[in-house]
């Protein structure tokens, strides 16, 4: 599989939120932003410089239908658009409005000002925004038990210039209407009806290929030609709550002259079930459903379902003749309550050609088996992605879950080769300004049948790391930038502070609830002379920049200081590293691929030409750390692994020495280190502190390689001792 790129493509994905919601897959280089709804749902952004986003999205319902959102994605367009809206859209409210590029283009301050059909403006805070999603969501169950969606009292669109829509070909125009009953059989109103052109991806826009059905019909004016059909529905009970999501599929219809198709409820009558070695209850999934048309982008329609909400999709035989057809289910189930360690199972399977029915018979060949340590100073609760993508995917789009902290479990994880995995964990998530914090996102990897292996998020001490590739050049999902590269004389450097310790790991550096105090330095010198400064920008990730340097040979020296204050970070406060190697003018080197010196943006293939600076890295062990982050007083083992940064020279590593602090730096004391074999070491120390509170240990560390390299390191309140 080529290095992916975001092609022209249709993703909707209808979410029943309990969560925050992180999707598709994290860039190498990013920043954050985030995006107020004018119904109060927010949504953080994290773009990248190929213009790649992640989204969390934080829904102002608490309950019903108010919490269903839509997600379309048209080739890097992205749309949010709750459930509750998609009546009126047209009628009163404009898909700009649901644009999360024009939103963070409009939003001011935290601010939202749309355009009113009276030429006038409306400014929407947090709290007007949520008044309105609630007078909006009242306004669609009262229309839904009339059978009845009218134009809203205003219209209202984004400030922002809104696009032409592209001029349609000379084609005959027939009618196309979708017919749907509900599952007890009556006209249906309020599902979703949404047809495809599999001749021709390109004849459809945003405005043309969705309706929401109304006394059981959407029309629809389309060219002749082959057609997918889909009628999506979840529709609320009496009370609000979601039972179930249907998925009603004609992958080919021939439209030749006007045509009715009927997507019954009903016939969405195969549910997704997982028969699992353990008993497994359901927590969450969905659906992908990806049509491929003859030319022109691919049809994407992701279902996802929010905890316990079971998905129905009807089944096909007969495989499709026009374009291509991929589907697969995907969910996520628990251990039921009881004792013993609490366990998960994550699974996925693809089908091509046609959808088959829906139940799956899951052997433990077919799995991979993860102790996952998840570890936060304080009990919070935090979220966890886990996201797998095929490769026939244009883009991958999935929902995060709730995840108590610190916890241990056991994770069992579908182990088809051609899954790639990827995701995060954020130890918390803020409802003063909802957004995920204090956590880290991990590199695209894949799992193999029969493995078992431990995975530690968030382990202490947290410190600087850079991105990591995981996966063949075949299977990567996106550019991997390394942490410092050289082409001719221009040195660029991309570091994250507040790390963890598991390869492919970074954390969410200097990202922060504006509550916080997270600061950060740089200084560049070279032969001791500084040639760059500063302090990275409020709200970034990660640390980059990049410099001109003096061709000739030199000592190159980088410090990079982290610090991170609030209530929710105890350990690991805050690190100060520093690396000193050999830098020289680099002519004619380039990066194998998925490496990327930098970005380029748009759909430009990513820029090779540099070569990988020999920084020095280090990764921490610390014995008996409970997954609180505090070890027993008394003796202490510190297990260090020093390397090189991915496809740097690998020179050999030639000592390494461990000082710790039980004052917070004041005063240092020396451990005694042991030599392991190829640069491992082993740390022995007594923390005894006096108090009976216990004490915060800080850490030390300097290692060195036969070229002149070294790495030193000091993290602050790096893990606690106590009893």
């Amino acid at each position: 599989m080529p290095v992916r790129k975001l092609l022209a493509v249709f993703t909707v994905t209808v979410v029943a939120l309990s969560s925050p919601i992180p999707v598709s897959a994290q860039p190498a280089t990013s920043r954050t932003d985030t995006a107020l709804l004018i119904t109060g749902d927010r949504i953080t952004v994290r773009t990248g410089a190929d213009g790649r986003r992640t989204m969390i999205v934080e829904p102002a319902a608490q309950s019903g239908p108010g919490r269903v959102l839509v997600h379309v994605g048209i080739g890097r367009k992205s749309y949010e658009i709750p459930a509750v809206a998609l009546p009126y859209l047209g009628k009163g409210l404009d898909w700009s409005l649901f644009d999360v590029e024009s939103i963070l283009e409009a939003q001011q301050s935290d601010r939202l000002v749309v355009r009113t059909g009276n030429g006038g403006t409306r400014t929407f805070t947090a709290d007007s925004a949520r008044d309105f999603g609630a007078e909006l969501t009242r306004r669609y169950v009262d229309d839904h038990k009339r059978g009845s969606f009218g134009n809203l009292e205003s219209s209202m669109s984004m400030v922002t210039d809104i696009p032409d829509r592209p001029a349609r070909p000379a084609h005959v125009m027939r009618t196309l209407t979708v017919a749907a009953n509900g599952v007890e059989g009556e006209p249906n109103t309020g599902g979703t009806a949404v047809v495809y052109n599999v001749d021709d991806g390109n004849l459809f826009d945003i405005n043309e290929f969705s309706n929401v059905l109304v006394d059981g019909t959407a029309k629809f004016s389309v060219p002749e030609g082959q057609y997918i059909v889909l009628g999506l529905f979840f529709d609320p009970d009496a009370n609000g709550d979601q039972t179930a999501l249907r998925y009603v599929v004609e992958p080919e219809v021939t439209v030749d002259g006007d045509k009715t198709v009927r997507v019954d409820a009903v016939r969405a009558a195969s549910k997704v079930t997982w028969e699992t070695p353990r008993p497994a209850l359901l927590e969450d999934g969905g659906f992908l459903l990806r049509r491929e048309p003859v030319t022109g982008p691919a049809l994407t329609v992701d279902v996802t379902s929010g905890p316990g909400v079971p998905v129905w999709v009807s089944p096909t035989v007969k495989p499709v003749t026009t374009g291509n057809l991929q589907t697969y289910p995907y969910s996520r189930l628990s251990s039921p309550p009881g004792p013993g360690t609490p366990y998960e199972y994550q699974l996925q399977q693809a089908a091509t050609g046609v959808i088959p029915e829906q139940r799956y018979r899951v052997e433990p060949h077919h799995l991979a088996t993860v102790d996952a340590n998840y570890y936060s100073e304080l009990a919070s609760v935090g979220a966890r992605q886990r996201a797998g993508a095929y490769p026939f995917e244009d883009t991958n789009v999935r929902s995060s879950h709730q995840i108590v902290l610190p916890r241990r479990q056991t994770e069992y994880v579908s182990a088809d080769p051609q899954i790639v995995w990827y995701g995060g964990l954020a130890k918390y998530t803020s409802p003063l300004f909802p957004s995920w914090f204090g956590g880290q996102y991990e590199a695209a990897h894949a799992y193999h049948a029969g493995q078992a292996l431990r995975e530690d998020w968030n382990r202490f001490p947290l410190h600087p790391a850079g991105e990591m590739n995981l996966l063949p050049a075949v299977q990567a999902l996106w550019p991997v930038v390394p942490p410092a590269t050289r082409n001719g004389d221009v040195l660029r450097l991309q570091l994250t502070p507040f790390s963890d310790n598991q390869a492919g790991h970074t954390g969410f550096g200097y990202a922060g609830e504006s509550r916080d105090k997270i600061t950060g330095a740089y200084r560049i010198s070279r032969n001791g002379v500084t040639v760059a400064s500063g302090t990275p920008s409020p709200g970034i990730v990660d640390f980059r920049t990049e410099t001109t340097l003096d061709p000739a040979p030199g000592e190159m020296k980088l410090t990079l200081d982290a610090s991170r204050e609030g209530a929710m970070y105890l350990r690991s406060t805050a690190s100060r590293t520093e690396w000193i190697w050999r830098s020289q003018h680099v002519e004619g080197a380039a990066l194998p691929q998925p490496f990327a010196c930098t970005l380029t943006g748009g759909d430009a293939e990513p820029d090779r030409r540099c070569a990988v600076e020999p920084l020095m890295t280090l990764q921490y062990l610390v014995g008996n750390l409970g997954l609180n982050g505090v070890v027993p007083t008394g003796p202490q083992t510190l297990d260090l692994n020093v390397g090189h940064v991915q496809l740097a020279p690998a020179s050999p590593i030639t000592a390494a020495t461990v000082e710790f602090s039980l004052d917070n730096g004041t005063t240092w004391q020396h451990a005694a280190v042991a030599a392991q074999g190829n640069g491992s070491y082993r740390a022995t120390f007594n923390a005894t502190p006096p108090s009976f509170r216990g004490a915060d240990v800080s850490l030390r560390v300097t290692a060195m390689d036969a070229d002149g390299g070294q790495i030193s390191e000091t993290v602050t309140r790096a893990y606690k001792v106590f009893g």
